[in-house]
């Protein structure tokens, strides 16, 4: 069966468990700390991507990027290969931008809480085929008031290719190896 198949050295329910949890777990930091800063997210007030911090803009194209590479591998009938960039997405997501950047949720900064709350709807988005009923609630809980406006009912994000820095992803990925080498 498909959930004593390996991934690595987890099964792949396993890895399943783990991101929804990860998931889950990062929405709900979004909205615990958007509640105690009263933030609501408000196009006209977000700050443009380019004034952000570097690892606001690294978030935004990480998350432009799995929108294109979801798009394309579904376009492929490659479900495992849209579920594994899914499931580094939301890793990366937690372990590296949200840690990394916790300080600033404390302090209510509308740049950290924008860029989660735009990355979060993206993943969002892209998750709704996998976890209909997991994205349908945090659609609802996060990015509407009216309970008829369903996550499935919305288009695919669109992708901002002027938003994906391979340059800066790379920069990032060799500063998150570096991090992880010295932990280990």
């Amino acid at each position: 069966p498909w959930q004593s198949r390996r991934v690595g050295h987890n099964t792949i329910a396993e890895v399943v468990r783990k991101t929804l949890l990860t998931y889950w777990a990062t929405v709900s930091f979004q909205a615990l700390y958007a509640r105690e800063s009263n933030w609501t997210y408000d196009l006209s007030t977000a700050p443009a991507v380019n004034s952000r911090p570097l690892v606001d803009r690294w978030l935004v194209s990480e998350s432009n990027k799995l929108s294109r590479d979801v798009d394309l591998a579904l376009n492929d009938f490659d479900t495992q290969r849209a579920g594994r960039l899914i499931a580094e997405c939301v890793d990366a997501l937690s372990n590296w931008y949200v840690r990394r950047s916790r300080r600033r949720f404390w302090d209510g900064d509308n740049d950290a809480l924008s860029t989660l709350h735009e990355a979060l709807r993206i993943v969002t988005l892209v998750m709704a085929p996998f976890t209909p009923f997991i994205t349908e609630q945090v659609w609802h809980d996060l990015f509407t008031a009216d309970d008829r406006d369903s996550v499935h009912l919305q288009s695919w994000p669109d992708v901002e290719p002027a938003l994906i820095s391979d340059q800066l992803e790379a920069h990032m990925d060799t500063v998150r190896r570096v991090v992880e080498l010295g932990r280990a």
